[in-house]
């Protein structure tokens, strides 16, 4: 993390939540929950730990927070590619990505655990469905171009599921559960492969 010049930065209130949480994210993605750090964070941006604290109580709403927020900034940054695909859909190879991307690539599972065991639970819901949705439209276009029956919703929703229940577990323990079972040569994402493979029914 670079620091800045020594001198203190005047912010508005927004202004310091977004970049003391754009700070966090940063640490988190490098570290995981433990590289978040209040000490180091003030240092970062020429700030007091007693500011933020003010901002967010303690560390632990400081984490809290953190996890909403990218929470936030996935769901635009999905927004922007549900728009950009709306005639199309999604399909679950890029649902995927975007999950492990989500989870690993910024470390929000990590976090999300590391709250989950400190007695955290989430109050929001639905942060996935808008990715549910556009599978589902290719899904039925798919469906509508072999003259089958269209999928059902609830199919689509638990087809998503289902994938970000592999990211968030390899986001979390990485080849380990390949490890186990003797697979030792088969990489997290191969086995991502696979399985959205056999979800979309293309392989035997």
């Amino acid at each position: 993390m670079a620091k800045a010049d020594g001198k203190r930065v005047r912010r508005t209130v927004e202004a310091s939540r977004q970049a003391i949480l754009e700070a966090a994210e940063a640490y988190l993605a490098a570290e995981g929950p433990n590289g978040v750090k209040v000490q180091k964070i003030a240092a970062d941006l020429n700030m007091t730990d007693a500011a933020i604290h003010y901002h967010f109580g303690n560390r632990e709403g400081l984490l809290e927070a953190l996890l909403r927020f990218s929470g936030r900034r996935f769901a635009d940054e999905l927004q922007q590619i549900v728009a950009q695909r709306a005639a199309d859909g999604l399909e679950l190879a890029q649902v995927g990505e975007l999950l492990t991307e989500f989870y690993a690539g910024r470390g929000t599972a990590r976090l999300a655990l590391w709250l989950v065991l400190t007695g955290w639970s989430p109050s929001g819901q639905g942060m996935l469905l808008p990715m549910a949705e556009r599978v589902h439209a290719a899904r039925v276009r798919r469906a509508e171009w072999a003259g089958q029956s269209a999928p059902e919703l609830a199919e689509s929703q638990k087809l998503v599921a289902l994938v970000a229940a592999v990211t968030l577990t390899q986001a979390l323990a990485g080849d380990a559960n390949l490890r186990a079972v003797g697979l030792s040569e088969t990489s997290p994402k191969d086995f991502l492969d696979w399985t959205i493979g056999r979800l979309d029914g293309r392989q035997a």
